[in-house]
């Protein structure tokens, strides 16, 4: 292994989340959802699923920036049953959600209050570990659109039986700022972070992993308890983003255009270095491009860049500052191979705020990408989640 691998494979590990953090947060949501399970639940009869969402489900969650900074833990909470678009309001949804939610609040004395935003519920919990937890209600979508969307994501490139897959796992969500939030209407927000994971599931194992795996005689190695080099280049640039735009926290890019992009041109290779050039290059050519859509692959007509465009976005300079990061990107990650030790271990100090001893990023790093404790996140254990 070459000085550069060693170089980001050391800042990556120094980046993974301190041994426990994916234990608790199993924890935490195995409680929530056993909350919502139990018998005197108020919604024990709509069959609800909580799951895992963003980057704790996707494997590319890394240690706060600050010390003593919360971690995100994003859930779902899918009734399956007895709540649908025709015989609710989305803010009926939101409002027997909550309340299940406060009644675990007050169960497990946690002192903060419930907080609403736009979509979810929030709601802080620190047991030795500082966590909040914005909690999403939703409700399946129908299938007639769930075959839209599978036709959808076939056009768009997806192979058949992915596409149905995918398209199963969609949900309808709630939003505050809908002009029929309060009212009983078929308009209502669509997502699927559940299809997402598995998206990104198939478009990150590599080769090298599987041949280990197998090696190993290990008949089901979750995908979260092996880094794989995209899930690894998605952390380096999410810390890369982060580091940059520390003092600017609402105009940095969003996780999610970085992981799509990056998944979107990543392809199965030999280092993270090779990975992180696929991606940057990728990124590179969609800057040069000036293009204004990222496509949500699991719902191609959702454009996960939108917000570019609102009074908002632009007052932020949204994408001015996406085109601005991947350039600085581009240039921080090339000096890594061109460095002496001593240089390299300021620059890693400056770029990615770890500090790596010189000696260690020599040492002999396994090839293997390394992985940390870790958690299975896409199919939820019982007593909440029966898939009957």
């Amino acid at each position: 292994m070459d000085n550069e691998e060693q170089s980001l494979m050391a800042v990556a590990q120094a980046l993974d989340l301190p041994p426990g953090a994916y234990e608790k947060a199993k924890s935490r949501y195995e409680s929530l959802g056993a909350w919502f399970g139990r018998t005197e639940s108020t919604l024990s009869a709509n069959d609800p699923h909580i799951f895992v969402q963003g980057s704790f489900a996707l494997g590319t969650a890394i240690k706060p920036l600050l010390a003593g900074e919360s971690y995100d833990l994003d859930l779902s909470c899918k009734l399956r049953a007895g709540v649908y678009r025709g015989t609710h309001s989305q803010a009926d949804l939101k409002k027997m959600v909550g309340i299940e939610l406060d009644g675990y609040r007050e169960a497990r004395k946690i002192q903060e209050s419930l907080e609403e935003k736009h979509r979810c519920w929030r709601l802080y919990y620190q047991d030795g570990m500082s966590f909040h937890m914005d909690v999403v209600p939703g409700v399946p979508v129908d299938k007639a659109k769930m075959q839209a969307l599978s036709m959808a994501m076939e056009s768009y490139g997806f192979q058949q039986v992915l596409a149905e897959d995918v398209a199963e796992l969609a949900v309808y969500i709630t939003d505050d700022r809908s002009p029929i939030y309060e009212v009983i209407s078929q308009d209502w927000l669509l997502s699927n972070p559940d299809g997402y994971v598995k998206w990104f599931e198939s478009k990150s194992t590599d080769l090298e992993l599987r041949i280990a795996t197998e090696a190993a005689q290990v008949d089901d190695v979750p995908f979260h308890e092996r880094k794989s080099r995209l899930q690894r280049a998605v952390q380096l640039l999410k810390r890369h983003r982060d580091v940059m735009y520390q003092d600017n926290p609402d105009s940095k890019p969003i996780s999610i255009i970085i992981t799509t992009l990056a998944a979107e041109a990543y392809q199965p290779c030999e280092t993270v270095a090779e990975a992180l050039r696929t991606c940057l290059l990728a990124m590179k050519a969609f800057v040069d491009l000036d293009s204004n859509t990222v496509p949500n692959p699991v719902n191609p007509v959702e454009n996960f860049a939108d917000r570019w465009f609102t009074a908002d976005g632009k007052n932020l300079r949204l994408k001015e500052n996406f085109h601005r990061w991947v350039k600085q990107a581009l240039r921080d990650f090339d000096q890594i191979k061109q460095l002496n030790a001593h240089a390299l271990v300021d620059h890693i100090k400056d770029v990615f705020e770890v500090t790596i001893p010189s000696g260690q990023l020599h040492a002999s790093i396994p090839a293997a990408i390394a992985s940390g404790p870790t958690i299975i996140v896409s199919q939820p254990p019982s007593p909440w989640s029966s898939w009957g």
